[in-house]
């Protein structure tokens, strides 16, 4: 005859074993949703990043055309590009390249090269017209009290800013003296407008930024007007 104890033995050597767990579909189930939500969860905050990071460098921007436009008043002539951060003062034989950040006291983050660069870590370039109205071979605007010599009259800076690479057909600006600029989150040109702000002619573009498709543009693009540089240089007493 079994006990009590016996017959709870024998119950309990027959229950069926459970096994828990997810089935590996509903743990892909579980991963595809979590990827959305990490989706949706990131894509404002890389967006915000992205804001924060070009209007940053518009500052910056705007911050060096107001150092460009000091140093003209003091030195009588426009900075000239730095070509090789070797030379602090910049090539003045040449019209394209970044700006000279510490002849100019801007303050800002510097590469390994001792170039001022963007919120992106690239430096920032610097074109300045080579307009020679005396055809002496000297630069106007970077030449030593070249803008004087010439008058307003004579002066004639070739930049010019356009909305569009192609036949310009909308001009932001033209008899431009200065253009500086940054490359923006991609520095490798993917556009017809993009690239014709590297290509070191004295036709730049301008427009709001695009990712679309092959007519992508991030380029931030600002320049000093032949305007305010002679209104700047008459107060400084450099032009009459």
């Amino acid at each position: 005859m079994r006990t009590v104890a016996q017959t709870s033995v024998v119950k309990l050597s027959v229950r069926p074993t459970v096994h828990g767990g997810f089935s590996l579909l509903e743990l892909a189930i579980v991963l595809l949703i979590t990827g959305i939500l990490m989706g949706a969860l990131l894509k404002p905050f890389g967006s915000h990043l992205l804001e924060r990071q070009r209007s940053e460098t518009q500052a910056h921007l705007k911050q060096i055309q107001s150092a460009v436009l000091g140093f003209a008043a003091a030195n009588s002539r426009l900075p000239c590009p730095l070509v090789d951060s070797s030379e602090p003062l910049g090539d003045c034989g040449q019209q394209h390249g970044f700006v000279p950040g510490a002849l100019l006291g801007v303050d800002g983050r510097v590469n390994s090269d001792g170039l001022l660069v963007d919120a992106w870590r690239r430096p920032i370039r610097y074109s300045v017209s080579a307009g020679d109205s005396d055809g002496d071979g000297n630069p106007d605007f970077t030449e030593a009290f070249g803008m004087q010599r010439a008058g307003m009259a004579k002066l004639a800076p070739d930049y010019e800013v356009c909305d569009a690479a192609a036949r310009c057909p909308t001009l932001r600006a033209n008899q431009v003296p200065v253009v500086i600029y940054s490359t923006g989150p991609n520095p490798h040109p993917r556009s017809a407008d993009e690239k014709e702000n590297l290509d070191g002619d004295t036709r730049f573009v301008m427009r709001d930024p695009d990712t679309a498709g092959n007519d992508q543009f991030d380029d931030l693009v600002t320049w000093v007007s032949e305007n305010a540089l002679y209104t700047h240089l008459i107060r400084a007493g450099v032009l009459p």
